[in-house]
């Protein structure tokens, strides 16, 4: 973070406009929401292919034929484009700060990866977990991706905003 320096040297008020913070924040949260979505609908994938389509209710319309997932630590790959379409901004009323989201309900899965699948206590054989697999989904990151990308631009603009934005309103002693 860039470092704000304050000399005082009489008795006043630092008076911050926020007006220009607000407009750092409502165009930075664009500009991540938007990278991420075009990262997310450029990717190519170079994982494993699936057959039989991609998509689903969960996802989407069903689309015919085979699709090739995202490797590990690629952003995933566009299937149906629910993940793209479920990427929202949100700018903080107050100014200070924004947030950017993938709505759908399997984006955090993708984001930070999974571990699970099945449920081997079911059934009459609760000893041992038979034929019962743990699957592992590895991170496929793509709103981290794009916010190590973009950071420091954002800390720039906001450490503009902040020193264009601040004043000094001198005051009597009392």
């Amino acid at each position: 973070m860039s470092d704000l320096k304050l000399t005082i040297t009489s008795w006043g008020t630092v008076l911050l406009d926020k007006r220009e913070l607000k407009r750092v924040m409502a165009s930075a949260a664009g500009m991540v929401r938007s990278k991420t979505a075009s990262l997310v609908n450029q990717s190519q994938g170079g994982g494993r292919t699936y057959r039989g389509g991609g998509g689903g209710t969960y996802r989407g319309g069903y689309r015919p034929g085979s699709y090739r997932a995202s490797a590990p630590g690629e952003p995933p790959v566009r299937v149906s484009g629910t993940l793209r379409s479920s990427i929202k901004s949100y700018t903080y009323p107050s100014g200070e700060g924004f947030a950017v989201r993938e709505r759908a309900f399997y984006a955090l899965f993708l984001e930070a990866g999974a571990k699970g699948g099945g449920n081997p206590g079911k059934g009459k054989r609760t000893g041992r977990h038979h034929g019962y697999k743990v699957r592992v989904l590895e991170p496929r990151p793509s709103l981290d991706r794009v916010m190590a990308q973009l950071g420091s631009e954002i800390e720039r603009r906001v450490g503009t905003a902040m020193t264009n934005g601040l004043t000094w309103k001198e005051t009597s002693r009392k």
